[in-house]
């Protein structure tokens, strides 16, 4: 009855911490995966809603219908924007697997991910879940919610507007995700091409062997053996990466405010 009582008396101030935060959750990664029922996220959803309101200073209801749309609308592409600044990293980890399945002769062989809801290559869903455990073990979730609780501090209550330095940003960050993926398949593709070179050159000196069908298996297992041996490497630079990435959300908060 507590609980019910506050709603009726903070219906605006939470109807507002609401849309915001149902766009949001709805556009980030983990929370908002396709594998993740509607209810299950509205529940969460309400949730942190309900324990946000508190925190937030009291917004007033807005003026009209018309008001309110408009403003519930830029809540909805708030949440899309930083959805996408997140998920642009996931997107190149699974871009950076795919050109590695490639090139390893590994293209055909898909499998369905849940997170995205497409088929993506095994190497590729490989990839995406070590980047999603990584991104748990340092508790991007939890960071997820802060960003959301920040977002309350940094841009007004329905004040949101898409603007054009927005949108350059937002570019700015798509770019970001092939430069990540080329990076990530680099030592891969790298020494593909090296093995390449020597079969051609076995195939030229011995052409008795049937180098398709050796070629097949050597590629895939100097592919797998250069991934296990760049793991390391693969998670300081996640960790590295997810650094930069809420930096930049942060900015963009920042820039929405002054837009």
């Amino acid at each position: 009855m507590e609980i019910i009582q506050f709603l009726l008396n903070n219906s605006s101030t939470f109807l507002f911490v609401f849309v915001r935060t149902t766009a949001i959750i709805l556009a980030a990664p983990i929370f908002g995966a396709f594998n993740v029922p509607m209810h299950i996220k509205m529940g969460l959803s309400f949730l942190v809603a309900l324990v946000l309101t508190p925190l937030i200073p009291s917004v007033p209801m807005p003026v009209s219908a018309i008001a309110l749309i408009l403003g519930v609308a830029g809540e909805i592409l708030l949440g899309v924007a930083m959805g996408l600044l997140v998920r642009f990293i996931f997107t190149g980890v699974e871009f950076a697997g795919q050109i590695a399945s490639f090139q390893m002769g590994l293209g055909m062989a898909n499998v369905y991910d849940p997170i995205h809801g497409a088929q993506v290559t095994v190497i590729g869903r490989l990839m995406s879940l070590l980047t999603l455990l990584l991104f748990l073990s340092v508790n991007g979730h939890l960071m997820v919610i802060m960003a959301l609780k920040k977002s309350f501090e940094s841009i007004p209550s329905y004040g949101f507007r898409l603007n054009g330095a927005l949108m350059e940003q937002i570019v700015l960050y798509s770019k970001e995700m092939f430069v990540l993926a080329v990076k990530l398949s680099a030592p891969v593709v790298a020494i593909l091409i090296f093995v390449n070179i020597a079969l051609g050159v076995i195939a030229r000196t011995v052409p008795q062997l049937n180098m398709f069908v050796i070629g097949f298996g050597i590629t895939i297992a100097a592919g797998l053996i250069m991934i296990m041996i760049s793991m390391p490497l693969f998670e300081s630079s996640m960790l590295r990466i997810f650094d930069v990435m809420w930096e930049g959300i942060f900015v963009f908060m920042r820039q929405a405010n002054h837009g």
